[in-house]
C-alpha cells in the first residue's frame, strides 16, 4: 500500500511537472503569436509589461547577441544572458527554473519566459502520513495553476483569433469577445483599445471614400457646367420665343422642351451645389414661404404624376424663420419633394409637416410609397447611390451636404403606416421670433 502510494505520488509529480512545462510553453507560443500579429516592439518596457501581466520573467534576445528583459528574480543564475547563449527553441529546466524560448517570426529575435520550477512532491523517504497531504497539496496547486493558465492563455487566444476582423468590412466583422473586452485588467484594456482603433480606422476610411466621391463629382460638375448651361439657355430662350406664336397643337411640345431644359439645368446646379466648398450666403427666410414657392413651381409635374401635395398653413410670425441661402434651401426642398414623388409611380399623396422644437425648425416630408430599403437607410445621402433605375444618386447627397453646411441635420426612416419619411432640422432664426 505504501509503495503504491509512493508510486502514485511519483507519477503525479512527474505528470504535474510535464503538464506544467507544456502549459508554460503554450503561454510562450500564444504571446509570441500575439506580438507577431500586433507588431509589438521588443523593448525592455514591453518585457516589463508582459511580465506584470503573466507573472513570469520576460525577455527578448536580439540579433548580434544582445538581450533585454524584465528585472525580476525569476531568472536562472546568470540571468537572461544564460539563455542568450542557448540555441534553438522549446522548453527546458535550468538551475531550478523553467525556461521557454519561442522565435518571433520575421525578426530573427526570440521571446523568452522564465520562472522558478514548481517544487515536486515528497520523495520515497517521506512517511506515509506526509504523503497524503502532499498529494492533496499537489492536486490543489495543479488546479490553481490550471485556472491561472486558463485565465491568461484563453483571453490571449481569443484575442489572437479575433485579430483578422480588423481588416474586414463593418458588416462582416465580429466584435471583440465580451469575455475579453469586459475584463478590468490590462488584457481588457488592450482589447478595448484595439476595438476603438479599429472603429476609428473604419470611420477614416469611410470619410476618405466620401471625399473621393465628392471630388470626382466636383471635377465632373466643373467640366460640364459651362458646356451644358450655354446651349441649354439658348434652347430655353428659343422655346420662350416660339411659345406666344404657337398653336394649341404645338404649344404642349414647346412647353415640354422648356421643362426638359429646366431639368438639365437643375441637374447641373445640383452637381455644383454638392461640389462647391464655398459657405452658403445666409439671410433670414421663412421656411414655410420657401416650401410654398417650390410647391407652386412643381405643381404641373405633380399633377402629371397624379400626386397630391399637402402643405402646412404658412404663417409670418417668425416661428419658422431660418437663416440660410435661399437658392440652396429651395433646391433641398425641391429634391425632397421630387424624391417623394418618384417613390410613388402610381401617384398618391405627399404630406409635408413644418414645426418648431426649441431652437430648431423641422421640415418633414412623408410619401405614400413602399418606404426605404434597409440598405437605402444605411447609405442615405451617399454620393452616387440610388436604387431607382436611371437615378444619379446625388439628389439626397445635395440635401445632406446643404443642410449640414447650414448647421442642420437630416434623418430618414419608414413610417409605421408605410412610406418613407425624411426630416430636416435647421437652426431657427431668433431675431424676430415672437414668443
Amino acid at each position: 500500500m505504501l509503495l503504491a502510494l509512493v508510486g502514485l505520488v511519483a507519477w503525479v509529480s512527474w505528470w504535474y511537472g510535464r503538464e506544467s512545462l507544456r502549459r508554460f510553453e503554450q503561454v510562450a507560443i500564444t504571446n509570441a503569436a500575439f506580438m507577431d500579429q500586433m507588431r509589438l516592439p521588443q523593448t525592455r518596457q514591453m518585457a516589463e509589461r508582459l511580465s506584470s501581466v503573466l507573472g513570469v520573467e520576460v525577455g527578448f534576445t536580439l540579433p548580434g547577441g544582445d538581450a533585454v528583459g524584465s528585472s525580476g528574480d525569476g531568472w536562472p543564475e546568470g540571468g537572461l544572458w544564460v539563455v542568450v547563449e542557448m540555441n534553438g527553441e522549446g522548453t527546458l529546466r535550468v538551475d531550478g527554473h523553467d525556461v521557454a524560448i519561442v522565435a518571433l517570426k520575421g525578426t530573427g529575435q526570440r521571446l523568452v519566459l522564465s520562472r522558478r520550477s514548481a517544487a515536486g512532491l515528497a520523495g520515497p523517504g517521506a512517511g506515509a502520513v506526509a504523503l497524503v497531504p502532499a498529494l492533496i497539496l499537489t492536486a490543489t496547486c495543479g488546479a490553481i495553476a490550471f485556472l491561472m493558465a486558463h485565465r491568461i492563455v484563453r483571453p490571449l487566444t481569443l484575442l489572437t483569433q479575433w485579430l483578422p476582423n480588423i481588416q474586414k468590412a463593418p458588416d462582416q466583422a465580429e466584435p471583440v469577445p465580451e469575455s475579453v473586452a469586459g475584463r478590468s485588467d490590462e488584457l481588457g484594456q488592450l482589447a478595448r483599445s484595439i476595438e476603438d482603433t479599429r472603429r476609428r480606422l473604419l470611420e477614416e476610411q469611410e470619410l476618405r471614400q466620401r471625399s473621393e466621391r465628392l471630388a470626382t463629382l466636383g471635377r465632373i460638375a466643373t467640366s460640364l457646367a459651362h458646356e451644358i448651361r450655354n446651349p441649354a439657355a439658348a434652347i430655353r430662350m428659343h422655346a420662350d420665343l416660339l411659345e406666344p406664336a404657337a398653336d394649341e397643337g404645338r404649344l404642349e411640345s414647346i412647353r415640354l422642351i422648356g421643362e426638359e431644359v429646366d431639368r438639365i439645368t437643375d441637374l447641373v446646379n445640383q452637381w455644383l451645389f454638392v461640389a462647391r466648398a464655398a459657405p452658403p450666403e445666409k439671410r433670414r427666410h421663412e421656411l414655410g414661404e420657401i416650401l410654398a414657392a417650390v410647391g407652386r413651381r412643381l405643381l404641373p409635374a405633380l399633377n402629371h404624376a397624379g400626386v397630391v401635395l399637402s402643405l402646412p398653413a404658412h404663417t409670418s410670425d417668425g416661428e419658422h424663420a431660418i437663416e440660410g441661402d435661399r437658392m440652396r434651401l429651395e433646391q433641398v426642398v425641391r429634391n425632397l419633394l421630387v424624391n417623394a414623388v418618384q417613390a410613388m409611380p402610381r401617384g398618391g399623396e405627399v404630406s409635408v409637416g413644418l414645426g418648431r422644437r426649441g431652437d430648431r425648425v423641422e421640415l418633414t416630408v412623408c410619401d405614400g410609397g413602399s418606404g426605404f430599403s434597409e440598405e437605402a437607410l444605411r447609405r442615405f445621402g451617399e454620393p452616387f447611390f440610388s436604387e431607382r433605375e436611371g437615378g444619379m444618386g446625388i439628389g439626397l447627397t445635395l440635401v445632406r451636404e446643404v443642410v449640414e453646411a447650414h448647421g442642420g441635420t437630416t434623418e430618414a426612416w419608414n413610417s409605421p403606416s408605410g412610406g418613407g419619411m425624411v426630416q430636416v432640422s435647421l437652426p431657427a432664426f431668433e431675431g424676430n421670433h415672437k414668443r
